[in-house]
C-alpha cells in the first residue's frame, strides 16, 4: 500500500473538523512491513463472527448504572502502569494482558507490579515467536502458569544484542530464556472472561477495572497525536490489542493505553470513538483475582527445650512435618517432632552416641538416623511403623555424620575420617556400598543436600574456617570449591527445590549465618542472629520453607523458620 501522506491527513482532518489531530510519529515513518510488525492479534472465529454481525445494541435488562466517565489513572489513585514499547515484534497481546493484570493487582491488592511480557509471550504456550496471539489465550496462560516480574526476564533479554530479524517472518527473533526461582515473583490470576455487550463493558470498567480490547488498525492510526480518533484514510494494516482504561460518555469514546512507547499519541495513550474499527465489536477480555507471590520472611527464635550436648539434625518426610534429633546429656539420641499442629517429644531412642546424630527421610513415614559410637563406627537406626534396633555400618570416623536421600530407598552418608578427609557410604536400595574417600582436609563434620535425583552437594569447614563445597553431578565428583565466609562450627544444608541450596552455620560471632545458591550464584552471608553453642540443623517441607535449629547457650533446642 502507498505510504500515507501525513501533511495531507492533517489538512483533511482540519477541513472535516475532525475530533483528532495527526502528526509525524516514529511509527508513521515506518515502512508498511515495519508498521505491521507492531500489530499482533490473531482474531478468533468468535471475534470474526462478532465482526460479521456488526456492532450490537446494548442489553435492555434495566437502566444502566455505569458512571458517565471512567479513567483508571485517576480513580481512587492511579492504577495504570507506565507505557512500554513492544519494539519490532507482534507481542501487543502480551503487553496488553500483562498491563491489565498489573492494573488489577493495584486495584485488588494495592500492589504496583512490573510484569514480564517476554515471559508471557515467548516462554508460554505461544512459544518463541514474534507472531500474533489473542487475549483470551494469553490470559489463560497467566492463569495456568503465571507470569514473572520484569526484573527476572526483561523484555530485551529475550532477543540477541542487537536483535536479529527472523527471515521467515521479517520480525525480531526471540528466544525462550530461563526464569530461575519463579515463585519469588510469579503472579497469576484466578479467572478471566469475555464481555461483548457494550453496556456491560462500561459497567465492568465502572465497577471492576481495565480490560483488554482488540480492534482493526488502519494506516492513519499510526499518525495519531491527540483527540478522539476515528478512521479517516489509509488501508487496513492488521489487528492490535491495547488496555482499555476507561471511557467518556460526553466524548462518546473509549480511553486506552498503547504499547508503542510514549513517543506516540498522547504520551502513549489514545481515545477512540464508539463504533470505530470494531473496537466495541470484538469482545473485551477481563482478568480478576490476582494472586501475588508469597511474602517470605524470617520468624524470631523459639525455644523447644531439652538439654542438648550436640548440634541438632532435622528432616521432613512431607508437608508440615519436621523431625529433629540430638544427643542428650545421657549420650542417648533424643527425638522431637512437629506433626503439623504442635511439637511432640522429647523421646529417648537410646544408643551411646559419641557424636551428634543425623537424620534423613526417603518416604512418608520413614526416618533413618545415624550416629558414631564410642568405637568410632557408624550406627544406623530407622523408623517405619516402629523403631528398629541399632545396626553397625563400620568405618573409623571422627565427626558427626551427615545424611540425605535423593530418592526412594536411597541414602547417602558422609563423615570425617581419622585422616581428616571426607568419607562416603551409601545405600542403593539393596545393600550398603563404600566407604569411599572424597579427600579434602575437613575441620568440621560435613553437611549434605540434594536438589534432584543423583545430585549431591556436600559442605565442610576448611582449616582456614572457610566454607568448602564438593558436588556429585550424576556421573562424577567435582573438586573442592572455596565459598569463603567464616565458619565457627559445623554447617547444615538443605534444598527446597531444583537448583536451590541453603547452607547454615555459626558465624564469626556465633550468630546463625545463612548462605544460599539461587540457581545462578551464591549469596553473601546473612546474619540471622541468635547465639549458638553448636553447629546447625535444617530441614524444608515445601518450596520457600526453611526450618533451622541450633543449641543455645542454655543447652536447649532453638528454632527459627523462613516462610
Amino acid at each position: 500500500m502507498a505510504p500515507l501522506n501525513t501533511a495531507a491527513l492533517v489538512q483533511t482532518l482540519r477541513d472535516s473538523s475532525a475530533r483528532w489531530t495527526a502528526r509525524e510519529t516514529p511509527q508513521s515513518q515506518l515502512s508498511d512491513d515495519d508498521k505491521r510488525a507492531l500489530l499482533g492479534v490473531i482474531f478468533t472465529p468468535e471475534d470474526r463472527a462478532l465482526a460479521q454481525a456488526g456492532r450490537t445494541a446494548a442489553a435492555e435488562a434495566g437502566p444502566a448504572t455505569f458512571a458517565p466517565a471512567v479513567d483508571w489513572r485517576n480513580r481512587n489513585g492511579n492504577h495504570v502502569t507506565s507505557v512500554k514499547d513492544q519494539k519490532h515484534c507482534g507481542s501487543c497481546v502480551s503487553f496488553c494482558c500483562t498491563a491489565v493484570v498489573e492494573s488489577m493487582a493495584s486495584i485488588e491488592q494495592g500492589q504496583l507490579l512490573d510484569l514480564s511480557e517476554a515471559d508471557s509471550h515467548f516462554n508460554s504456550s505461544h512459544g518463541a515467536s514474534c507472531g500474533g496471539w489473542n487475549a483470551d489465550a494469553c490470559l489463560e496462560q497467566i492463569k495456568q502458569r503465571g507470569v514473572v516480574g520484569e526484573t527476572v526476564l526483561p523484555y530485551m533479554n529475550a532477543f540477541d544484542n542487537p536483535p536479529q530479524n527472523d527471515p521467515a517472518t521479517n520480525l525480531w527473533k526471540p528466544y525462550v530464556r530461563p526464569t530461575p526461582n519463579r515463585a519469588a515473583t510469579q503472579v497469576s490470576i484466578g479467572k478471566h472472561g469475555l464481555i461483548s455487550d457494550i453496556n456491560a463493558r462500561k459497567q465492568y470498567l465502572t465497577d471492576v477495572g481495565p480490560c483488554s480490547a482488540s480492534f482493526d488498525v488502519y494506516d492513519d492510526f499510526f499518525s495519531y497525536s491527540t483527540g478522539v480518533y476515528h478512521h479517516v484514510s489509509g488501508n487496513y494494516a492488521g489487528g492490535h490489542c491495547v488496555e482499555v482504561i476507561g471511557y467518556s460518555e460526553a466524548e462518546q469514546c473509549w480511553i486506552a493505553k498503547n504499547s508503542w512507547s510514549t513517543a506516540w499519541g498522547m504520551s502513549g495513550y489514545f481515545k477512540i470513538a464508539y463504533g470505530q474499527c470494531n473496537f466495541d465489536v470484538y469482545a473485551f477480555a477481563t482478568a480478576q483475582d490476582v494472586k501475588l507471590p508469597a511474602t517470605h520472611g524470617w520468624s524470631g527464635w523459639e525455644s523447644l527445650g531439652g538439654v542438648l550436648t550436640s548440634k541438632p539434625s532435622a528432616t521432613s518426610w512431607g508437608p508440615n512435618r519436621i523431625d529433629v534429633v540430638a544427643r542428650g546429656a545421657d549420650s542417648a539420641m533424643w527425638h522431637r517432632w512437629w506433626d503439623g499442629a504442635h511439637w511432640n517429644g522429647w523421646e529417648s531412642l537410646g544408643g551411646g552416641c559419641q557424636s551428634g546424630p543425623s537424620i534423613c527421610s526417603w518416604a512418608s513415614g520413614r526416618l533413618d538416623t545415624f550416629m558414631v559410637g564410642n568405637d568410632h563406627q557408624l550406627y544406623h537406626k530407622w523408623y517405619q511403623g516402629g523403631w528398629s534396633g541399632w545396626e553397625g555400618l563400620g568405618g573409623v570416623l571422627s565427626s558427626d555424620p551427615a545424611c540425605v536421600s535423593w530418592g526412594p530407598n536411597r541414602i547417602d552418608v558422609f563423615a570425617r575420617g581419622m585422616d581428616s578427609a571426607m568419607w562416603h557410604l551409601w545405600w542403593d536400595g539393596s545393600h550398603w556400598n563404600g566407604w569411599e574417600s572424597l579427600g579434602g582436609v575437613c575441620d568440621s563434620a560435613p553437611a549434605v543436600a540434594s536438589w534432584s535425583a543423583n545430585r549431591l552437594d556436600t559442605f565442610v569447614k576448611g582449616t582456614d574456617s572457610h566454607l568448602y563445597h564438593k558436588w556429585w553431578n550424576g556421573s562424577k565428583w567435582s573438586d573442592w570449591e572455596n565459598l569463603g565466609g567464616y565458619l565457627g562450627g559445623d554447617p547444615a544444608a538443605v534444598s527446597w527445590g531444583p537448583n536451590r541450596i541453603d547452607v547454615f552455620y555459626p558465624g564469626s560471632t556465633f550468630h546463625m549465618t545463612h548462605k544460599w545458591w539461587d540457581g545462578s550464584s551464591w549469596s553473601g552471608e546473612e546474619d540471622l542472629g541468635g547465639v549458638l553453642s553448636s553447629g546447625c540443623g535444617v530441614s524444608s517441607w515445601a518450596s520457600g520453607r526453611l526450618d533451622c535449629f541450633g543449641e543455645g547457650t542454655d543447652s536447649a533446642l532453638w528454632h527459627k523458620w523462613y516462610a
